[in-house]
């Protein structure tokens, strides 16, 4: 995780100019910038510290503030957070599976998403005075533009994306010792396979579980079946990730987890077929030149899963991902003509996709 150097940066008393807070786990990056905002600015100090968000930023009125020196503080902090300085542009390659490598970037053509105000930006962070900090807070970026490799050149990118199982347990684990809790083997296993998969909601879902059991301190696997909720569809996403990878004892164990949260298997199929016509889809849409944004409206869903369904589906062909489409409907139409055993229905269609 990229708080770790955030926290290096807090310790040593030493802070990069510009700072790019990324990645899809808003939870982190939000610690992350309150992390930085209490190491850097005092409490109730408007003085030097500003915030810019949203479509339209004032760049020469942010350069003013950034361009004074600070008043009885260490520096001037600004805050730039959800705009569209680094939105992603609707313009693809023509090449049916093009990757963005980050290693050839410079080799490509500067892309100025944010309407030109993030080549003017772009051009000033490299002048930007001792004195300020700039902290970019932004989910998606397109690293093609002018002012991603500027503030990779001259500062730092923190990406925070998704934790590894292996960093989720101990952050729980980390999480349960702060508070002087135990928990049993079966509830801890039972507690990450029912928890969700983003941070912010699995950390409530474990604070739900504290408060609940503050009396005796340890949490058994009863109390994770009755406090904490289950969200199917993390569930899924966790056994495509598994497909799409070719990982299908991977696939079939988080088919197993769900089975046992009682989720039908005809629902995991029809969910399974829904993934893959949504990639299929999204390429169509991507090829054609439409941005994350329309495509994400057209199928009622944010522009951060569109993202999730392009990235898996540069790994078929258009064809390949009708030709599943086409098989998933078959094992729908065979298992609810009693066809099929349920819970097989699913393995055979693992067992084919992997």
């Amino acid at each position: 995780m990229g708080i770790k150097s955030i926290q290096a940066d807090i310790k040593n008393n030493e802070y990069s100019r510009v700072y790019l807070l990324t990645g899809s786990e808003a939870y982190l990056r939000l610690m992350a910038r309150n992390m930085l905002k209490k190491a850097l600015c005092a409490p109730e100090d408007n003085l030097n510290v500003a915030v810019f968000t949203g479509k339209d930023i004032d760049v020469s009125e942010l350069i003013d503030f950034a361009d004074t020196l600070p008043f009885m503080a260490q520096k001037r902090v600004i805050f730039i957070e959800d705009t569209e300085l680094f939105k992603v542009s609707g313009k693809k390659s023509s090449k049916e599976d093009e990757e963005e490598e980050e290693s050839s970037e410079d080799q490509k053509e500067d892309v100025s998403p944010g309407g030109g105000y993030d080549r003017g930006l772009a051009d000033y962070i490299k002048k930007l005075p001792e004195s300020s900090c700039i902290i970019f807070v932004q989910e998606e970026v397109d690293k093609r533009g002018k002012l991603y490799k500027a503030i990779k050149k001259v500062g730092r990118v923190e990406e925070f994306d998704h934790p590894s199982d292996d960093e989720i347990k101990n952050w729980v684990s980390s999480k349960l010792r702060k508070n002087n809790m135990r928990i049993r083997n079966n509830a801890f296993e039972q507690f990450l396979i029912q928890a969700p998969r983003d941070l912010e909601a699995m950390n409530n879902e474990l604070e739900k579980l504290i408060t609940y059991k503050l009396d005796t301190k340890e949490i058994a696997i009863e109390d994770v079946m009755t406090i904490c909720t289950v969200r199917i569809e993390d569930r899924v996403f966790d056994m495509m990730d598994c497909i799409v990878k070719k990982d299908r004892q991977g696939a079939l164990d988080k088919y197993y987890d769900m089975l046992t949260l009682e989720v039908s298997s005809m629902k995991i199929l029809r969910i399974i077929s829904m993934q893959f016509e949504r990639m299929l889809l999204s390429k169509r849409m991507s090829k054609d030149g439409y941005s994350n944004e329309h495509i994400g409206k057209r199928m009622s869903v944010k522009p951060y899963a569109v993202s999730k369904y392009l990235e898996k589906s540069r790994r078929y062909s258009f064809k390949e991902l009708q030709e599943i489409t086409e098989k998933s409907l078959e094992y729908e139409m065979l298992l609810k003509k009693g066809l099929l055993d349920k819970k097989m229905a699913v393995e055979l269609l693992i067992a084919d996709l992997t």
